[in-house]
């Protein structure tokens, strides 16, 4: 609770132009910014210039920005569209690169593009939906779906019964479905 009233202090602080209030909402949130933007891409300066991006248009429409909002959802929605206008843009970049190559696939870019943002948008909500899970939880989700370990193996490096470790996975699937 203590941290929603300082942001919400924070926030108010910012709406009236005041750029410590700002620096201190940037030191906050940045690094778990930069965890949240890592997931979408492994370009660490993408994310970075999204992060940064993320608080220059916070500060340039300060007057305007709504009193009332969730600030943590406010700061991961608005990086996760930074990061989405950012790759979007690269894509068409290499999409052009290639078309003057002679390397252009012969399939419906419209198509492509539609897909492409599909896939995105299902790896932001993901992302989001993961950010809910306790940090035990998504490190057990990790082991065992990206390095594909045995709950066995998932037990012993958690240092948790085996029974414990399968409820743990099985509950923050629960909990991901339930939000997606």
């Amino acid at each position: 609770m203590q941290n929603k009233n300082t942001d919400i202090h924070l926030w108010s602080q910012i709406k009236k132009g005041d750029p410590h209030a700002y620096h201190k909402l940037y030191d906050r949130y940045a690094d778990v910014l930069f965890s949240f933007g890592i997931q979408y891409t492994n370009d660490e300066a993408l994310v970075q210039d999204a992060i940064h991006d993320v608080f220059v248009e916070l500060y340039r429409y300060r007057k305007t920005i709504a009193e009332e909002v969730i600030i943590k959802s406010y700061l991961f929605r608005s990086l996760q569209n930074d990061i989405f206008k950012k790759l979007k843009s690269q894509t068409k970049i290499v999409r052009l690169d290639a078309v003057s190559e002679g390397a252009y696939k012969t399939g419906s870019t419209e198509e492509e593009l539609i897909h492409d943002e599909t896939i995105f948008i299902k790896h932001a909500n993901l992302a989001l939906a993961l950010t809910s899970l306790s940090k035990k939880q998504r490190h057990a989700l990790q082991l065992r779906f990206t390095e594909d370990q045995s709950y066995d193996e998932i037990s012993a490096t958690l240092e948790i019964s085996l029974e414990s470790c399968r409820t743990l996975i099985y509950r923050a699937l629960k909990e991901l479905r339930k939000k997606l």
